[in-house]
């Protein structure tokens, strides 16, 4: 076992012994140290989590799933046939004799057939009415099997629905009024059953067995058995870990908290601010660290994605299947011996594996199939907040953390390129004339004086094509070898951390962006290959790079770009070589 691993198992049993130690015939001397295995984590494999599109795919089937269960577990069953007579339109007419149905008892179907076999003939011998296809049953049916109280010949039907000559057709070329040779075939007729014999309620196998064995006999016969049908009925008797994981993965979603704390909440978690009574605290055990949970607002309730809210729909789920006594939050009575248990790890780990099996998230970069893991949200979340608002004290309080150092650990992607855009942009000693203060600073904001600096290669700072360099011989970019000059594209020098922008490049910038719109409008190149070149590099300026100088600074460069543009991007020099 590694250090790490072991440092990680000790950290789990750590708990264990702590509450064994609330024991009065344990001895209280006896206790595990708390840092028995240092800088363990440092030594962990660096999880990154998901990058942007990966995390959308994941919040997209998470809420697909959660949709799914909200229909089967959330929505209650409204009667529609309570009370009502039993809706038998187009079924075959019941023999009480025998306790079928029966298709040519019906009074219907033999309109139809005399019409639409027989071609409306008034055929009153036995040896014509048989030349038909299946004559001899529509003869016996009405003068034996089946007669109807109208009626108890041939000649009489033909009387009582007034064949003849002015004879006017229900049925012609029309499909069989009998759709259904029993009832049991008719949805309408399982939904009146359901809510008018059974109560709309749902039952187990063996009370199907005992009480509604009719029911469970059809179900098996003509659908694909009793639990399918309670389902589409928005009811179900049982509950299992794929149906309440999506409620799980959206609470880790909405608040940031790590698997384990989730997994340990229980149904007296939500509490009122003792404080602020319109608010509302998730009273929750961070694992290994035993830390309350962060106040939500009441109000968000509405919403309900809303972590309040969400806990209060699995106690509502749940509260069908809950004995007396159990606390846990997350149940499932969808085991081996069919009683309500609180969830194992393993139980999470297959609804989140069943999840993403349906509803599948695909990597945005090779586009093979990712595997999730519920461990690896709170890493992107915090990720993708560190990015937003670079904020240090602000991730760690939302992560719930005491030490800076536990939160940095959150910040291990040292290699995305747009973290490393933002410690080059973002370190003022690459920002030239940002600060005011320094000589060089001053040099360039005053004014009549020439705000271009071609070079300044005494100071470390090396003239490039679109930019500067602070070291143009030690590239991080990959390819590029240690101690030659670096050959990198402009592109890679955006996320270089040996980027220097000064004002001279801010002139080249508008150069190049001028230039390539004259080029657009001259037809030179297309929209695609204009987009292609200038509209990355737009975006990245105006949001990370311009909005660090003032605007007067910034449009005096712009109009000298236009005025005087540096040759190679000159629109006039490239209309005269041409």
């Amino acid at each position: 076992m590694s250090y790490s691993t072991a440092a990680a198992v000790y950290r789990g049993l750590r708990p264990v012994f702590n509450k064994m130690g609330s024991h009065p015939k344990i001895n209280k001397n006896i206790s595990p140290p708390r840092n028995a295995f240092p800088k363990s984590t440092s030594l962990q494999k660096v999880d990154p989590g998901y990058d942007e599109k990966e995390f959308k795919q994941i919040l997209k089937s998470v809420i697909q799933s959660l949709r799914e269960s909200k229909k089967r577990l959330e929505i209650e069953h409204e009667p529609q046939y309570l009370g009502t007579e039993p809706p038998l339109d187009g079924v075959a007419t019941l023999n009480k004799k025998t306790g079928k149905y029966v298709l040519w008892a019906t009074h219907e179907y033999r309109i139809w057939y005399f019409e639409n076999k027989m071609k409306c003939q008034i055929l009153t011998r036995y040896s014509d009415v048989i030349q038909v296809p299946k004559g001899h049953q529509f003869w016996y049916s009405i003068t034996r099997d089946h007669p109807h109280q109208e009626y108890k010949t041939v000649e009489g039907f033909y009387e009582y629905i007034k064949a003849g000559p002015c004879y006017q057709p229900k049925y012609l070329n029309q499909p069989s009024p009998v759709k259904y040779i029993t009832p049991w075939k008719k949805w309408e007729y399982v939904v009146w059953y359901w809510e008018n014999k059974m109560g709309s309620k749902s039952y187990t196998e063996k009370e199907l067995k005992d009480n509604f064995r009719e029911f469970r006999t059809a179900m098996r016969e003509h659908w694909t058995g009793a639990y399918s049908v309670m389902a589409k009925l928005n009811t179900c008797h049982w509950i299992s870990s794929y149906d309440l994981a999506p409620y799980y993965l959206l609470l880790i979603i909405r608040t940031g908290l790590n698997p384990a704390t989730v997994q340990n909440l229980d149904i007296d978690c939500i509490q009122p601010d003792p404080v602020d009574p319109t608010l509302n605290y998730i009273n929750c055990t961070k694992y290994r660290a035993h830390k309350k949970g962060s106040t939500i607002p009441e109000e968000r309730k509405n919403n309900d994605t809303w972590a309040v809210s969400i806990i209060e729909r699995v106690i509502n789920i749940t509260s069908r299947i809950r004995p007396k006594g159990m606390k846990e939050l997350w149940i499932s009575n969808a085991n081996n011996h069919k009683i309500p248990k609180p969830f194992s790890a393993g139980y999470f780990q297959a609804g989140v594996r069943r999840i993403f099996d349906k509803h599948p998230v695909f990597s945005s970069e090779s586009g093979e199939k990712v595997k999730v893991h519920a461990k690896n949200i709170r890493p992107t979340i915090a990720w993708n907040e560190y990015l937003r608002t670079e904020d240090l004290q602000y991730l760690q309080t939302l992560l719930g953390h005491t030490k800076t150092s536990t939160t940095s650990e959150y910040l291990r992607r040292l290699n995305d390129p747009l973290f490393r855009a933002r410690r080059a942009i973002h370190s003022e000693a690459m920002l030239l004339g940002l600060t005011g203060e320094d000589e060089l600073a001053k040099q360039h904001l005053v004014k009549n004086d020439s705000i271009v600096i071609a070079k300044d290669e005494a100071n470390g700072i090396f003239d490039g094509l679109l930019n500067h360099c602070k070291d143009p011989a030690s590239s991080p970019i990959p390819g590029q070898r240690r101690g030659e000059l670096c050959t990198a594209s402009t592109d890679m020098c955006l996320g270089c951390q040996n980027l220097v922008i000064t004002p001279e490049d801010i002139k080249k910038h508008f150069c190049y962006i001028n230039f390539h719109d004259h080029l657009l409008a001259t037809g030179e190149i297309s929209e695609q290959e204009f987009d292609k070149a200038v509209s990355g590099k737009k975006h990245f300026w105006n949001e990370y790079i311009l909005q660090k100088y003032p605007e007067y600074f910034v449009r005096e460069l712009k109009a000298e770009a236009e005025a005087s543009p540096i040759p190679i991007w000159d629109p006039k020099l490239y209309e005269d070589n041409k």
